[in-house]
């Protein structure tokens, strides 16, 4: 059963996109931040956080918009949402049989290094 279905591909697309969109203002407003730390911005610059704020802002919506602009873009979100429609997860008991299998595993791999270990640590007393 897929999470996710064919009708609502525009609605995650553009949630995908205003996301991105969100992280990319986001780190634009860090960077100006970090420069301002660097340089001393806030003491040169007048309203300096007012303008990294619009900065990030700018970039934001820079980034929402080009990307609905390009065609190519645009296209491959489609293709990528058609091909997560086609998606099959695992069930309950698949995903609980799995990660039983894996911890079991782990302990095994585990207990080998440790027993390793601790040889290695008996070898290496028996001449320190």
């Amino acid at each position: 059963m897929s999470i996710v279905k064919k009708e609502d591909s525009k609605k995650w697309i553009n949630s995908f996109v205003a996301i991105i969109s969100i992280i990319a203002g986001f780190l634009a407003i860090r960077f100006t931040l970090q420069m301002s730390e660097w340089f001393d911005l806030e003491a040169k610059v007048n309203n300096f956080i007012i303008i990294s704020q619009g900065i990030g802002v700018v970039v934001g919506l820079s980034v929402f918009i080009g990307i609905f602009k390009s065609k190519n873009t645009s296209a491959l979100l489609s293709e990528v949402y058609d091909e997560l429609v086609k998606v099959v997860w695992p069930d309950k008991d698949t995903i609980f049989k799995v990660t039983v299998g894996i911890v079991i595993s782990l302990s095994i791999v585990s207990a080998i290094f440790v027993g390793v270990d601790y040889m290695f640590r008996a070898l290496l007393d028996l001449f320190y």
